[in-house]
């Protein structure tokens, strides 16, 4: 099965310039990929998660089950949403008032955010978690649902990309159009996946103004980031073609966070130092 059924199956911005092609991508010239390519390209997706004034992470403590063994073990929470973040950190306002004086939000990459995991994935005391806006979660799961999926087999990390209704198959993006309109086959092109639901209908809703023929058969379709990640890695020596043209948005409304926020958008440690703020 092609990865493009496998992505449609599942079903489970700064914005993207280009214009909808529905056109085939298995002439592209395939490259292999590694681990470290494949995660790169998640180095412009903001998250976020909450510091000391010095970058220096806070983190939960797991809630204790009576009579259970005393637990240190403590979560670590990385937000893909802004607002997620911003009622984490009043939590820790609330109820840890002196850790909450230099309490911050810290934006760094996905890709940052992995090294960081895997640096530390073997200490015990940590438990990671990254947490999907709820806008976003809620829309996948709707999506889902209208597909008789039952809203538990929503992605934990969710994207979202177009798909062509009669072919059943993603929508690639042709970053150019010759004198005419038409997508010159020669251009780079792209297959893009949005982590903000809204941004992908916004960029649709652009699009029909334009190419209202193609569009208005174009819907929605959301899947698991860590298939598409896992689908763009090498197989047994063998590249795959659509890994190229594989590209993720960034959500618009993380970006003018920390645009407006940029005095917050260092990179967090590499492990937490800091007393834990209680859940």
């Amino acid at each position: 099965m092609s990865v493009f059924k496998s992505l449609v199956n599942l079903a489970a911005t700064a914005g993207v310039a280009g214009a909808i092609a529905v056109s085939p991508i298995f002439t592209l010239k395939a490259e292999a990929m590694t681990e470290a390519q494949a995660l790169e390209r998640l180095s412009r997706i903001p998250v976020f998660t909450i510091t000391d004034d010095k970058g220096v992470p806070l983190t939960a403590s797991v809630p204790q089950q009576p009579n259970a063994k005393p637990d240190d073990t403590q979560i670590w929470f990385f937000f893909l949403g802004a607002d997620e973040a911003q009622m984490m950190l009043s939590q820790v306002q609330k109820f840890s008032p002196e850790i909450g004086k230099k309490a911050q939000i810290t934006a760094a990459s996905l890709t940052k955010v992995y090294e960081v995991i895997r640096q530390n994935q073997k200490d015990k005391k940590f438990i990671f978690e990254v947490i999907p806006a709820k806008s976003n979660f809620e829309a996948a799961q709707k999506i889902l649902l209208a597909q008789g999926i039952a809203g538990d087999k929503t992605p934990n990390l969710p994207v979202f990309f177009l798909v062509d209704g009669d072919k059943k198959e993603p929508v690639i993006l042709g970053n150019d159009t010759n004198k005419n309109g038409v997508i010159d086959k020669d251009e780079i092109q792209s297959l893009p996946f949005f982590f903000d639901r809204s941004d992908i209908q916004s960029f649709l809703d652009e699009q029909a103004k334009l190419q209202p023929d193609i569009t208005k058969k174009t819907k929605v379709e959301v899947t698991s980031l860590f298939l598409v990640l896992e689908n763009m890695l090498t197989k047994d020596n063998k590249p795959d073609p659509i890994s190229d043209i594989i590209r993720f948005v960034p959500s618009r409304s993380s970006q003018e966070y920390i645009l407006k926020n940029s005095k917050q958008a260092t990179t967090p440690q590499a492990a937490p130092q800091a007393t834990p703020a209680k859940k």
